[in-house]
Protein backbone atom coordinates (compact mmCIF):
# COMPACT_ATOMS: atom_id res chain seq x y z
CA UNK A 1 0.00 0.00 0.00
CA UNK A 2 3.01 2.51 0.96
CA UNK A 3 4.61 1.49 -2.33
CA UNK A 4 0.93 2.54 -4.25
CA UNK A 5 0.92 5.60 -2.48
CA UNK A 6 4.29 6.77 -3.91
CA UNK A 7 3.95 5.76 -6.95
CA UNK A 8 0.62 7.74 -6.96
CA UNK A 9 2.24 11.01 -5.60
CA UNK A 10 5.24 10.09 -7.90
CA UNK A 11 2.87 10.36 -10.91
CA UNK A 12 0.88 13.48 -10.30
CA UNK A 13 4.55 15.13 -9.90
CA UNK A 14 5.49 13.76 -13.00
CA UNK A 15 2.34 14.77 -15.06
CA UNK A 16 2.55 18.27 -13.69
CA UNK A 17 6.13 18.21 -14.94
CA UNK A 18 4.92 17.32 -18.06
CA UNK A 19 2.48 19.75 -17.94
CA UNK A 20 4.72 22.70 -17.03
CA UNK A 21 7.11 21.36 -20.50
CA UNK A 22 3.68 21.38 -22.63
CA UNK A 23 1.96 24.54 -21.55
CA UNK A 24 4.59 26.95 -20.01
CA UNK A 25 7.83 28.49 -20.45
CA UNK A 26 11.51 26.61 -20.29
CA UNK A 27 12.01 27.17 -16.60
CA UNK A 28 8.74 26.16 -15.09
CA UNK A 29 9.01 22.83 -16.97
CA UNK A 30 13.17 22.24 -15.67
CA UNK A 31 11.98 23.37 -12.13
CA UNK A 32 8.84 21.01 -12.26
CA UNK A 33 11.06 18.08 -13.81
CA UNK A 34 13.90 18.82 -11.10
CA UNK A 35 10.96 18.36 -8.31
CA UNK A 36 9.58 15.06 -10.09
CA UNK A 37 13.23 13.97 -9.86
CA UNK A 38 13.30 14.90 -6.42
CA UNK A 39 10.25 12.93 -5.18
CA UNK A 40 10.59 10.23 -7.32
CA UNK A 41 14.07 9.34 -5.33
CA UNK A 42 12.18 10.41 -1.87
CA UNK A 43 9.18 8.03 -2.90
CA UNK A 44 11.64 5.68 -3.72
CA UNK A 45 13.77 5.53 -0.67
CA UNK A 46 9.97 5.31 1.13
CA UNK A 47 8.94 2.54 -0.67
CA UNK A 48 12.09 0.33 -0.29
CA UNK A 49 12.43 1.12 3.18
CA UNK A 50 8.92 0.57 4.10
CA UNK A 51 9.75 -2.68 2.06
CA UNK A 52 12.67 -4.07 3.90
CA UNK A 53 10.91 -3.54 7.16
CA UNK A 54 7.45 -5.20 6.53
CA UNK A 55 9.26 -8.02 5.61
CA UNK A 56 11.37 -8.18 8.81
CA UNK A 57 8.25 -7.83 10.57
CA UNK A 58 6.19 -10.55 8.65
CA UNK A 59 9.46 -12.76 8.93
CA UNK A 60 10.00 -12.21 13.04
CA UNK A 61 6.00 -12.46 13.06
CA UNK A 62 6.22 -16.13 11.82
CA UNK A 63 9.82 -17.54 12.80
CA UNK A 64 10.11 -19.82 15.03
CA UNK A 65 13.52 -18.26 15.98
CA UNK A 66 11.28 -15.98 18.34
CA UNK A 67 9.25 -17.69 20.59
CA UNK A 68 8.57 -14.89 22.75
CA UNK A 69 7.12 -11.00 21.90
CA UNK A 70 5.91 -8.41 24.11
CA UNK A 71 3.06 -6.51 22.96
CA UNK A 72 3.58 -2.97 24.75
CA UNK A 73 0.99 0.12 25.43
CA UNK A 74 1.29 1.43 21.98
CA UNK A 75 0.82 -1.52 20.06
CA UNK A 76 4.52 -2.23 19.26
CA UNK A 77 6.06 -4.90 19.68
CA UNK A 78 9.32 -6.84 20.67
CA UNK A 79 10.43 -10.31 19.59
CA UNK A 80 12.68 -12.24 21.79
CA UNK A 81 14.89 -14.99 20.57
CA UNK A 82 14.66 -16.63 24.01
CA UNK A 83 12.04 -19.50 25.34
CA UNK A 84 9.35 -17.97 27.38
CA UNK A 85 10.40 -18.80 30.85
CA UNK A 86 13.79 -16.55 30.19
CA UNK A 87 11.97 -13.53 28.46
CA UNK A 88 9.43 -13.70 31.87
CA UNK A 89 12.14 -13.38 34.07
CA UNK A 90 13.50 -10.26 31.97
CA UNK A 91 10.31 -8.71 32.02
CA UNK A 92 9.71 -9.23 35.72
CA UNK A 93 12.91 -7.83 36.63
CA UNK A 94 12.70 -4.79 34.35
CA UNK A 95 9.19 -3.90 35.44
CA UNK A 96 10.61 -4.06 39.07
CA UNK A 97 12.94 -1.08 38.15
CA UNK A 98 11.68 2.14 39.32
CA UNK A 99 10.59 4.45 36.45
CA UNK A 100 12.73 7.93 36.12
CA UNK A 101 10.98 10.99 37.83
CA UNK A 102 9.71 13.50 35.90
CA UNK A 103 12.59 15.74 36.30
CA UNK A 104 16.15 13.73 36.38
CA UNK A 105 19.67 14.27 35.59
CA UNK A 106 21.49 12.49 32.90
CA UNK A 107 23.46 10.81 35.66
CA UNK A 108 19.90 9.32 36.62
CA UNK A 109 19.04 8.53 33.40
CA UNK A 110 22.69 6.70 32.29
CA UNK A 111 21.90 4.80 36.28
CA UNK A 112 18.96 3.32 34.91
CA UNK A 113 20.09 2.66 31.49
CA UNK A 114 22.86 0.65 32.73
CA UNK A 115 20.95 -1.18 35.74
CA UNK A 116 18.47 -2.30 32.03
CA UNK A 117 21.50 -3.31 30.33
CA UNK A 118 22.62 -5.69 33.28
CA UNK A 119 19.19 -7.23 33.60
CA UNK A 120 18.95 -7.92 30.05
CA UNK A 121 22.31 -9.38 29.96
CA UNK A 122 21.41 -10.69 32.87
CA UNK A 123 18.32 -13.08 32.33
CA UNK A 124 18.31 -12.83 28.35
CA UNK A 125 22.42 -13.49 28.54
CA UNK A 126 23.13 -12.64 24.12
CA UNK A 127 19.77 -13.85 22.71
CA UNK A 128 18.91 -11.48 19.86
CA UNK A 129 15.23 -8.79 19.79
CA UNK A 130 13.87 -7.52 17.40
CA UNK A 131 11.50 -3.94 18.25
CA UNK A 132 8.68 -2.59 16.39
CA UNK A 133 7.37 0.81 16.40
CA UNK A 134 3.48 1.04 16.94
CA UNK A 135 1.73 -1.41 14.55
CA UNK A 136 -1.91 -1.40 12.81
CA UNK A 137 -4.18 -4.65 14.65
CA UNK A 138 -3.84 -5.70 10.71
CA UNK A 139 -0.65 -6.01 11.17
CA UNK A 140 -0.19 -7.56 14.43
CA UNK A 141 -2.75 -10.62 13.03
CA UNK A 142 0.28 -11.89 11.89
CA UNK A 143 2.03 -12.83 14.51
CA UNK A 144 1.41 -16.48 15.49
CA UNK A 145 3.20 -19.23 17.45
CA UNK A 146 4.30 -16.95 20.37
CA UNK A 147 4.07 -16.21 24.05
CA UNK A 148 2.95 -12.89 23.82
CA UNK A 149 3.40 -11.01 26.93
CA UNK A 150 1.58 -7.84 27.90
CA UNK A 151 0.45 -5.55 30.61
CA UNK A 152 -2.78 -5.56 32.51
CA UNK A 153 -3.93 -2.15 31.16
CA UNK A 154 -3.04 -3.20 27.78
CA UNK A 155 -5.04 -6.29 28.01
CA UNK A 156 -7.91 -4.00 29.50
CA UNK A 157 -7.65 -1.59 26.22
CA UNK A 158 -7.46 -4.23 23.27
CA UNK A 159 -9.58 -6.88 25.07
CA UNK A 160 -12.00 -7.06 22.03
CA UNK A 161 -9.20 -6.79 19.49
CA UNK A 162 -7.36 -9.90 21.10
CA UNK A 163 -10.33 -11.79 22.05
CA UNK A 164 -11.65 -11.42 18.71
CA UNK A 165 -8.77 -11.82 16.36
CA UNK A 166 -6.23 -14.46 15.70
CA UNK A 167 -3.58 -13.18 17.40
CA UNK A 168 -5.78 -14.39 20.52
CA UNK A 169 -6.24 -17.87 19.18
CA UNK A 170 -2.51 -17.93 17.43
CA UNK A 171 -0.49 -17.40 20.31
CA UNK A 172 -0.50 -17.69 23.94
CA UNK A 173 -1.14 -14.98 26.35
CA UNK A 174 0.83 -13.72 29.07
CA UNK A 175 -0.13 -10.68 31.50
CA UNK A 176 1.71 -9.13 33.28
CA UNK A 177 0.51 -6.96 36.50
CA UNK A 178 3.95 -5.10 37.57
CA UNK A 179 6.20 -7.98 38.61
CA UNK A 180 3.38 -10.35 38.79
CA UNK A 181 2.78 -13.19 35.72
CA UNK A 182 -0.86 -14.57 34.99
CA UNK A 183 -1.08 -17.08 32.24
Amino acid sequence: MVCALCAVIFLAFAGAAVAGWLAAPFPIGAVLTGVAAFVLVFTGILSVSWARYARRYYLAAKSPEFPAALLDDNLSVTFYAADAEKAAAYLRERAAVPPLPARYTREEWQERSQRLKEIKEKTLGGCASACFAALAPADLAAISGKTMFLRAETRATYRAFLDNSAIGAANKLAILDGDTLYS
